[in-house]
């Protein structure tokens, strides 16, 4: 299990993540490297709409859950870097498959199974000191019942970080708009959450955002 030791209120993380968490790691890396990383990533929001502003609010959320579940500063960096690139993989794959306004086949499914992999790739290719934030871009679209992809891990088998991202990655995907259907309303997005608990996601982690969602709810009223 993750260890808990609290919870986070979103509205105390904005702006901050990057200096705090991942300012060491990032100037490990050679200027080139990173600028072409960043690059890559603007051609996949140029590629997919919805992808624009979703990895900034998917920061945002990582950080209060892996806070909230205690993740060490280290795990915490790898995190939010993954998280600032999470799916980066997706460069590789043609707008018609990631706009497409109604469901993938079987083909277009499998290959949207490889941006995780695509994602890794580029990474170790790119960034090959900080192959852990590889490893967690490889794993956010796993399962805790095993049922994910690409490699259909299961349970503790899935880093933490990578458990967390996907519970937070599912968040932002659900509250916003698809090529193939509108946001889905709080109630629902919630009622996912708690759907998926033990079965998509990893119990603690999202039961712990749900909390942390419900609490950030209450501030605002």
């Amino acid at each position: 299990m993750i260890p808990t030791k609290g919870r986070s209120d979103l509205s105390d993380h904005a702006n901050s993540w990057w200096t705090d968490y991942t300012e060491v790691s990032l100037q490990s890396l050679p200027p080139s490297r990173l600028w072409s990383l960043k690059l890559l990533n603007n051609v996949v929001e140029t590629k997919d709409g919805y992808t624009l502003g979703h990895c900034r609010r998917v920061q945002d959320y990582a950080r209060a859950l892996g806070e909230a579940l205690g993740l060490s500063d280290q795990q915490l960096s790898n995190l939010l870097i993954a998280a600032t690139f999470h799916d980066i993989g997706k460069v590789g794959i043609i707008s018609a498959i990631l706009n497409k306004p109604g469901p993938l086949d079987a083909f277009q499914w499998q290959v949207i199974y490889m941006h995780p992999v695509l994602g890794r790739e580029l990474w170790e290719g790119s960034v090959p000191r900080l192959i852990e934030v590889a490893r967690i871009i490889h794993q956010h679209h796993e399962r805790w019942d095993g049922d994910g992809y690409p490699q259909g891990l299961a349970g503790e088998d899935i880093r933490p970080e990578a458990r967390v991202l996907g519970v937070v990655d599912a968040y932002d995907a659900m509250c916003s708009d698809r090529p193939y259907r509108p946001a889905l309303s709080d109630s629902v997005v919630l009622d996912e959450l708690y759907a998926g608990a033990g079965g998509q996601f990893d119990p603690e982690a999202a039961g712990l955002f749900i909390d942390i969602i419900q609490d950030r709810k209450l501030k605002a009223a």
